[in-house]
């Protein structure tokens, strides 16, 4: 028995035929990539040619290339505002401590 209040988990009834409501899209494609460095302890800027091959599946994508991204140092979850995300560049607000690394998790989600 599914728990109460949880219809968007567990739907109580199929969605009626569409029209009138929006037509849910079921169970979307995702595709996740990792972009993974680590700081120098001087620098704010990364660049493709700085990445961990051992740990990174891609380059720096385009934000045109991914729907979400998220960045993070020392395994933290950082603010959107404390970065930037080029083709090829991560901009940093401030240098992180030397040795820490630095993961930018790119999700792609496809809608059919």
């Amino acid at each position: 028995m599914p728990p109460s209040g949880c219809p968007d988990i567990f739907p109580v009834q199929p969605c009626p035929p569409c029209p009138p409501c929006p037509c849910t899209p079921g169970v979307l494609r995702t595709e996740v990539y990792q972009y993974t460095a680590f700081s120098d302890g001087v620098r704010n800027v990364y660049t493709n040619s700085d990445a961990d091959a051992a740990f990174s599946t891609s380059a720096i994508l385009s934000p045109s290339d991914y729907s979400l991204v998220n960045l993070f140092i020392n395994g933290i979850l950082q603010p959107p505002h404390l970065y930037a995300v080029q083709a090829g560049v991560l901009i940093l607000s401030e240098a992180p401590t030397q040795g820490v690394p630095l993961i930018l998790q790119f999700i792609k989600i496809f809608t059919s």
